[in-house]
């Protein structure tokens, strides 16, 4: 009886931990697509550093959501819960590496970020009924 609860609570601490990454991986790639900002043409050049030190923070962030991305397969998640998981990660990134000063990471986040949060959803309800 306390082997499965301890057991239980391990999972609980590993679920908890990866949705914190997930979550702080959205946390920066939002940061940074704030700081960054857009331009319609080639921006100053203090507005062309705050750009770059903005898509620092989304590299960041996209490194982060493909590794929750991998450590969601590690863990045994549905093939869609790591793959929605990962979509910030690709798609904001490809976006920032296409063109840093256009509106299109700001639609690649709106599109996947909903995307990411149904995959941490359907962890937590996953969870919750195994452990009833």
């Amino acid at each position: 009886m306390v082997m499965a609860a301890s057991e239980a609570a391990r999972r609980w601490i590993g679920t908890f931990a990866w949705i914190l990454l997930v979550l702080a991986s959205m946390a920066l790639i939002a940061y940074g697509i704030v700081v960054a900002g857009w331009q319609i043409w080639l921006p100053s050049p203090a507005g062309q550093e705050e750009s770059w030190i903005g898509s620092r923070y989304i590299f960041a962030g996209c490194g982060m959501s493909l590794a929750a991305a991998v450590w969601s397969h590690l863990r045994g998640s549905p093939a869609w819960v790591s793959i929605c998981v990962g979509l910030p990660g690709t798609l904001v990134g490809w976006a920032t590496l296409d063109d840093p000063c256009n509106l299109l990471r700001h639609l690649a986040a709106v599109v996947s970020f909903p995307l990411a949060l149904a995959g941490v959803a359907e962890v937590i309800w996953a969870r919750r009924r195994q452990s009833e």
